[in-house]
């Protein structure tokens, strides 16, 4: 069953989510999914094959929308809308067969550098997830805006620049404060599962590893699947249950990271 939800209003007008409940009654443990698109494009849509997918294990879906960089920089305007998200479902879940005690993020791309922003910066106030999913995140951004530098020759054309407003030789402290990895912790130590692809040329495979690497070293559980053969942009493209593609592959280990992360009862 899928409805669309009001979960916050922004500047931008409401904030919607597509939610995606398991056929048997709840309340259901939630996921909150980010979708990425570069935070300039892209919608709550992306991620409807994963929801309708976690729904048949048992696992309630809610698919965000938040704030883009369409007309200028949105940041910390998008953060904050995915926080609402999350404040919503703490507060109101049960109005919808949530079970509001037990919640975690799943971020693909622009999104797991927004789930992960906020599930690891308690500024924001969302209450901490029981976990977080990120899938070929960036984590890093003064490291993923020099990787794009060497791919635009036009001066503002890059997509970090443009959600942030600025370069990060003008706005250091802007970069390290939107960047996840400046909270990594163990004050906010998570169960994580990180997947990403070894030719992915749009976000450097780097930012996942040293992700990961670091949320070790702070004492976070975290495990991973990576795709030797896997680029960019796959997992909002495949449906996971289509047999042989990427998403195929990757969904037996994500459906059981959230599965016991989230205490699905068989």
């Amino acid at each position: 069953m899928t409805t669309t939800i009001q979960v916050g209003k922004s500047e931008a007008g409401p904030l919607l989510a597509d939610l995606y409940l398991p056929v048997r009654s709840g309340p259901h443990p939630l996921v909150v999914a980010v979708s990425g698109g570069g935070w300039s494009r892209g919608d709550r849509g992306a991620l409807a094959a994963w929801g309708r997918h976690l729904a048949t294990q048992g696992l309630a879906v809610a698919s965000i929308d938040y704030r883009r960089a369409i007309t200028g920089p949105v940041f910390p305007g998008n953060a904050e809308d995915v926080a609402a998200a999350m404040k919503y479902f703490a507060r109101d879940g049960s109005r919808h067969g949530v079970d509001a005690t037990r919640i975690a993020i799943l971020g693909v791309s622009a999104g797991a550098h927004l789930g992960a922003l906020v599930a690891l910066d308690s500024t924001f106030g969302a209450p901490p997830p029981r976990a977080f999913a990120g899938i070929y995140g960036v984590y890093d951004l003064v490291a993923h805006w020099h990787a794009d530098a060497l791919k635009h020759a036009e001066p503002g054309t890059d997509k970090t620049e443009r959600m942030l407003g600025a370069p990060p030789a003008e706005a250091p402290d802007l970069y390290r404060v939107a960047s996840p990895m400046s909270y990594v912790s163990r004050d906010r130590a998570l169960p994580v599962h990180l997947v990403w692809g070894h030719l992915d040329t749009d976000v450097a495979p780097g930012q996942s590893a040293a992700f990961a690497r670091a949320l070790r070293e702070s004492g976070s559980p975290v495990s991973v699947t990576e795709l030797p053969e896997a680029g960019h942009l796959w997992f909002s493209q495949q449906d996971p249950d289509a047999p042989g593609t990427f998403s195929a592959r990757v969904a037996p280990a994500l459906t059981q990271f959230f599965a016991d992360t989230l205490g699905v009862r068989p």
